[in-house]
């Protein structure tokens, strides 16, 4: 699904001043919301891990911005929304390391990370290297309270 387009359209009804400024393959990549810039995906939760996964090409490390907005769901309906800031996420992201996303002879190199409630604690891990751990429960609304934080910001 495409929860960030979803998150997108209820932020703007509720006023937010946005606007999608880079779209990659049909999938809104950069948001600017009041007038921060938000690294933006879309994750699908795995009910069968309990988790949300999403990918990251490792061109954006060198990109700088204010915040990352993951926003997922499950069965047709957003449900998490993840606001953390750019440097936290970036930092804990290039401790991984980068794996093929294709199946060989073609690459694309991707650090892939997990969301994952740990008995209502959320972590985000990422996969290879030093494989960090990062508390990210702080972070984490419900989409109308999302709205109120990216009010606040």
């Amino acid at each position: 699904m495409r929860w960030a387009d979803d998150f997108f359209g209820k932020a703007k009804v509720r006023g937010i001043l946005c606007s999608v400024t880079r779209r990659v393959n049909g999938w809104p990549e950069t948001m600017v919301l009041n007038s921060n810039t938000y690294y933006v995906k879309s994750m699908s939760y795995n009910s069968d891990r309990n988790l949300y996964f999403q990918g990251v090409d490792p061109g954006k490390l060198a990109q700088k911005g204010d915040y990352v907005l993951l926003c997922g769901g499950f069965n047709n309906e957003l449900v998490d929304i993840f606001i953390i800031p750019w440097e936290v996420f970036f930092e804990t992201l290039k401790q991984g390391e980068p794996t093929n996303t294709y199946k060989p002879p073609k690459e694309y190199l991707q650090y892939k990370f997990y969301v994952r409630d740990r008995s209502g604690r959320w972590v985000m891990t990422v996969q290879g290297g030093k494989r960090p751990v990062i508390d990210v429960t702080k972070w984490r609304y419900a989409s109308s309270e999302a709205i109120e934080q990216l009010k606040a910001n």
